[in-house]
């Protein structure tokens, strides 16, 4: 019980939150890396430990890994894409391929298929950082997209391994 008042009020609060903004490093309106990447985290350990909990004949120490890595970029590219339909639409197919072999008859008997569209979308995401963000020192500064970097590495390196059965 205590987990779905966790992550109610995690929702809570990233639906509450004001629109931001991000391509580039220009100036935003919206929030700051900070109040990004708390409630990212948040919901990135909650998913974390939650999942198991649900869904524990269904799902691998590294399925875990795979689909806290899923949320946390997830909800910042989601976050990020409330005024900007390129963030959005890559956090919700990478949420969307992560959680819907989970949720979806269809996508659990077509698993490898989801995971090589995961492991794609994260790819994509992967590469449009460095393509749309050209300053090093720029690159260097961005905690926020840095570790978006990494999960997404993590999603990439994690469905390989699954996918040969590592």
């Amino acid at each position: 019980m205590r987990v779905f008042f966790a992550l109610g009020v995690a929702l809570l609060c990233m639906l509450l939150l004001d629109n931001a903004a991000a391509h580039g490093g220009e100036a935003s309106d919206g929030l700051s890396n900070v109040q990004i990447t708390i409630p990212a985290i948040v919901l990135c350990v909650i998913s974390y430990f939650a999942i198991p909990k649900f869904l524990s004949s269904d799902t691998s120490r590294g399925k875990n890994v795979i689909l806290a890595a899923v949320v946390y970029t997830g909800a910042v590219h989601i976050m990020l894409g409330l005024d900007d339909l390129v963030f959005l639409l890559g956090g919700i197919g990478i949420i969307g391929f992560g959680f819907a072999p989970l949720v979806l008859k269809f996508a659990k008997n077509n698993e490898k298929i989801f995971q090589l569209g995961l492991a794609i979308n994260a790819l994509i995401m992967f590469i449009a950082y460095f393509v749309s963000n050209h300053d090093l020192h720029y690159l260097l500064e961005d905690y926020l997209g840095l570790t978006t970097k990494v999960s997404e590495i993590v999603i990439m390196t994690l469905v390989v391994r699954q996918m040969r059965g590592n």
